[in-house]
């Protein structure tokens, strides 16, 4: 039997979305005498298939409908997970090269075309990986105004906005992906300037982001495998040197 507290830190998940699937009917745990929630490995198994369904993207309801359907084949289910995370990886990984070949462009290599810059990431498709993402903002951030602040900013831009700012993060890794190789420490002016200037574009373009936010911001890129994923492309170890680089930001400032 597990706590909640066991199962979230095996599972690599948070306490409040344990209590959100307890909430929603989605993971309901039995209660001890006291009243605390208890996991046993079935529902460790029934966790796992939820948060695999989270990852590629299906609305918390229709995986409940999935998971308690009478045709539910855990066998058949693995199998296609493996599959879609496979084309989702692809994906990633085409980000990945337009991004690499973006950094290369900025240290005087090859050129790229405009159209070049945003492979894999057209409006179109940004738009559709926002919808898809909506449940999961939701469910951490729902009722935080600064999620509200960014949707509504996020409903004023245009396809060209979202172009531009789509280069303007692009621009800010490039320096941090240089520091990062060049073993330069997170204490130097030059890495908090780099920090300092992507917390700027964040509170400019996005939402009003506190020290406290951005610090949980830093701790996210380590903590969720998808921002990990995203940053270690550039250079492996890139989303932890961030991180702390973050955290030491907000120490200094705060």
């Amino acid at each position: 039997m597990y706590t909640i507290q066991q199962l979230a830190s095996l599972a690599g998940t948070t306490t409040r979305t344990l209590r959100h699937y307890d909430a929603v009917g989605l993971l309901v745990p039995t209660r001890d005498d006291n009243g605390y929630r208890r996991y046993t490995s079935s529902d460790a198994e029934r966790l796992q298939l939820i948060l695999l369904y989270r990852t590629l993207d299906v609305p918390l309801d229709q995986i409940g409908q999935l998971l308690d359907a009478s045709t539910f084949d855990r066998v058949e289910v693995l199998n296609e997970h493996v599959e879609a995370l496979r084309q989702k990886a692809a994906y990633f990984a085409q980000l990945a090269e337009t991004a690499e070949a973006t950094l290369t462009s900025l240290k005087g290599g090859i050129p790229m075309e405009d159209k070049s810059l945003f492979k894999g990431l057209s409006y179109e498709e940004i738009q559709a990986h926002e919808a898809k993402h909506q449940d999961e903002v939701i469910e951490r951030w729902g009722e935080n105004s600064a999620y509200k602040t960014a949707q509504e900013r996020a409903a004023k831009r245009s396809k060209a906005d979202w172009e531009q700012i789509n280069q303007m993060q692009l621009d800010l890794i490039a320096p941090l992906v240089d520091l990062f190789r060049s073993q330069v420490a997170i204490e130097d002016d030059r890495v908090q300037s780099v920090v300092r200037d992507n917390h700027l574009f964040i509170h400019t373009h996005f939402y009003d982001c506190s020290l406290d936010m951005f610090s949980g911001l830093g701790q996210m890129y380590v903590a969720d495998e998808r921002f990990t994923a995203y940053y270690d492309r550039f250079e492996p170890g890139l989303a932890s040197y961030y991180n702390e680089a973050i955290q030491y930001y907000c120490i200094a400032n705060s």
